[in-house]
């Protein structure tokens, strides 16, 4: 007896149908995306999820681009066989705003969105323009070999930094600390050079200099802070300057009282500080990390490649 082998889904008029994208091992719904028979057919051939985009009338494959691919465990039928459960394995995060579920906003009671989850990776970097990637993970890993070009390399005499960084002595951790407490004074309205915008850059960036320096004078890598996770923060409710002050008070307070320099979550929840400060002023800290760029590869003594 042949088989039937009838697909058992009923497609709408428009020849497509919606597919609900879940992750395999949570449950957490990823994104809904549409699916004519081709589309259908083709992530059963190749294992990858396949949509109709409705938009461009063409076929295309979820991650083509990013490298973000969405490996199919399985694929349901609902009761009326008029739409799909797709349950995969995904590579990296599915949102092409960054976040790891296209569902990362709460509508609130009065209509306004809240972001509710972390966002995984800067879209700068994934969807670069002109082929350029130009986003906190490209530029912040650069920023990172800079440092550790300074530490490596004998510049001594042309470079306080370099410096420090081949010193046996940490004398990165105090200076740390006393930047975090300045921060914390230009929220508190105690610390002032110029206006509140000039300023927040400016400790900011301080902050964000002497974190980079007791990392690296430590040895530990960039993989193992993820400074662009930190910094990429964004959404949610904002934190009032006053905690913020708290925070960065508390953190100064923390790191001089530790017997050991801070390791690389303690470095990586400081950075995520530093971001949420600038993310509350409006503040890209992408280009808090490429003004620092632009200085170093002003310096005589570093390589242009640094």
């Amino acid at each position: 007896m042949t088989p039937d082998t009838t697909l058992p889904l009923r497609f709408g008029q428009d020849g497509i149908t919606p597919a609900v994208i879940v992750d395999a091992t949570s449950g957490a719904v990823l994104m809904v995306g549409f699916m004519n028979e081709e589309a259908l057919q083709r992530t059963r051939d190749t294992g990858c999820v396949h949509f109709w985009s409705r938009s461009r009338q063409k076929l295309w494959k979820k991650g083509e681009s990013s490298g973000h691919l969405q490996h199919v465990r399985e694929v349901r039928v609902n009761c009326d066989q008029n739409s799909l459960l797709i349950e995969v394995d995904q590579d990296g995060a599915v949102c092409h705003d960054g976040y790891d579920t296209c569902y990362y906003r709460r509508l609130e009671p009065d209509n306004s969105l809240t972001i509710v989850r972390d966002r995984q990776f800067d879209p700068r970097d994934v969807y670069p323009k002109d082929g350029d990637p130009a986003g906190l993970a490209t530029r912040t890993e650069e920023w990172w070999q800079a440092y550790e070009w300074l530490r490596d390399s004998n510049v001594e005499a042309d470079s306080g930094t370099s410096k420090r960084l081949r010193a046996d002595e940490d004398a990165h951790t105090p200076r740390l600390s006393d930047e975090l407490r300045e921060l914390a004074g230009v929220l508190d309205g105690f610390h002032r050079h110029a206006s509140l915008d000039e300023d927040i850059r400016l400790e900011s960036g301080q902050v964000l200099y002497w974190a980079v320096c007791t990392a690296v004078w430590q040895r530990l890598a960039w993989s193992d802070v993820r400074p662009d996770r930190a910094l990429g923060i964004t959404g949610g409710e904002q934190p009032s300057s006053a905690t913020l002050s708290r925070l960065l008070t508390a953190r100064a307070d923390e790191l001089v009282t530790r017997a050991m320099p801070p390791d690389a979550p303690l470095l990586h929840d400081t950075f995520g500080l530093v971001g949420t400060v600038l993310q509350a002023h409006d503040v890209d800290p992408l280009d808090v990390i490429k003004a620092d760029l632009a200085d170093l590869s002003a310096k005589p003594y570093i390589p242009r490649d640094q």
